[in-house]
């Protein structure tokens, strides 16, 4: 990740303040890849389960670094030592945003954070200037990088706080300190680094904690909306869309703002996009696949197994890929999934050595197929696929299927 500084100086100012050397350099961006770094760019060296930043410094000083930082010490004259690296980030995020007099926005939840993130800016960047989160930079690195990269003369800044492990959220949430504190939803995911569902549902509520007006909509049920978009959209794009009609005319109400009426919200809607991966339908000559190949949980498998169900004219076919970090209960969440998508799905193609526990002898299903790898799956997709079939494409980021999406452009 690289972010280009907006406010250089203030920045700078805010930086020098927590070193006694002298910092005569100029800083334009931040970096924690020593690959990507440009010229009079800080490098932060973050040290991962798999990679030690620490190991390139040297190497991000040649490629024009300005500065290296981290807790690790280093006989370059360049290089910025802190005892604590996060706790470091964390005190130099939160001397930053005292600058900022606009409002901000911080949603979490199990399900739809970025696609609610995009919908909630989309619809406030008519009446604000407003500035939110890259894609999924949502840890305890990007997001403070991501704020770093914002404008003080914005108004609203779009927060997603996102998490893998107990402590994340209030960690986040306490840097940021919401005027708006979202929960999208809770659900079972990252169960490898919760361990339970009742820690997950702790988690996500400490956003609350630190927020003015909170928002749990896995409990609280958000305005309904006044257009109906059952045929064209899945369950979890409706919610989203209501939770961020619902936070959005607040922050209308509490500016003096008149409310999004139908035919407003309606003609906001045609500009925005999806996300990639979160559920948009690609038309491929007559063939239409439903692209949710960016993530997986239980939760939201199922929702989109209901929205696949509804394309009652198609032939269907759900390409279903390992969910992961599900804890001690993996392979049973897999075979409910097995057991949840039968008569929702006309054939059923999984891949990965836990989705092969969906696997199932249901008659109602006229075709049911396990593969080893993605070449093979496609393969035999390519072979069966005619006018007039949808796809729906769901598993866990690291099954890649959205190469299988790739392919499936080029070949139809």
């Amino acid at each position: 990740m690289r972010i280009d500084l907006k406010e250089k100086n203030h920045f700078l100012t805010v930086f020098k303040t927590f070193f006694n050397q002298t910092i005569d350099r100029a800083i334009d961006g931040i970096s924690i890849d020593s690959r990507n770094i440009k010229k009079n760019d800080l490098f932060i060296a973050i040290k991962g389960e798999n990679f030690d930043g620490n190991d390139f410094i040297d190497q991000a000083l040649r490629n024009g670094a300005s500065y290296t930082l981290s807790s690790n010490k280093n006989k370059n004259s360049h290089h910025l030592l802190v005892e604590d690296l996060h706790a470091f980030i964390k005190k130099l995020s939160i001397i930053w945003l005292k600058s900022f007099d606009g409002k901000i926005v911080g949603i979490t939840g199990s399900n739809g954070k970025t696609t609610t993130k995009d919908l909630i800016t989309h619809l406030l960047q008519f009446k604000f200037k407003v500035e939110k989160t890259l894609g999924n930079y949502n840890t305890s690195i990007s997001v403070p990088l991501s704020i770093f990269s914002f404008s003080l003369d914005s108004e609203i800044y779009v927060l997603e706080l996102g998490a893998n492990k107990i402590g994340d959220i209030e960690y986040l949430s306490s840097i940021v300190n919401p005027d708006y504190g979202v929960i999208t939803s809770i659900a079972a995911a990252h169960l490898d680094g919760f361990g339970s569902i009742e820690n997950i549902e702790k988690e996500k509520k400490s956003i609350l904690n630190h927020s003015t007006k909170k928002y749990n909509f896995n409990e609280l049920k958000p305005n309904s909306l006044e257009i109906d978009l059952k045929e064209y959209k899945s369950k979890i794009f409706i919610k989203n869309l209501e939770i961020a009609s619902h936070v959005t005319n607040d922050i209308f109400k509490d500016c003096n703002l008149p409310a999004l009426k139908r035919d407003l919200l309606i003609s906001y809607l045609e500009s925005f996009e999806m996300p990639p991966g979160r559920g948009d339908i690609l038309s491929l000559n007559k063939v239409k696949i439903i692209d949710d190949s960016y993530n997986a949980n239980p939760d939201s498998v199922k929702a989109a197994l209901d929205y696949l169900s509804c394309f009652k004219k198609y032939r269907k076919f759900f390409v279903f890929g390992d969910m992961k970090e599900l804890g001690d209960n993996e392979e049973s969440f897999h075979s409910e999934i097995g057991q949840y998508a039968d008569g929702k799905t006309d054939i059923l193609f999984t891949i990965g050595k836990l989705a092969k526990n969906a696997q199932s002898n249901s008659n109602n299903f006229a075709l049911s197929l396990h593969f080893n790898d993605n070449f093979s799956l496609l393969e035999k997709l390519t072979e069966l696929l005619t006018d007039g079939d949808i796809i729906l494409i769901k598993g866990s980021r690291s099954m890649q299927l959205d190469q299988l999406i790739d392919e499936l452009k080029n070949v139809k």
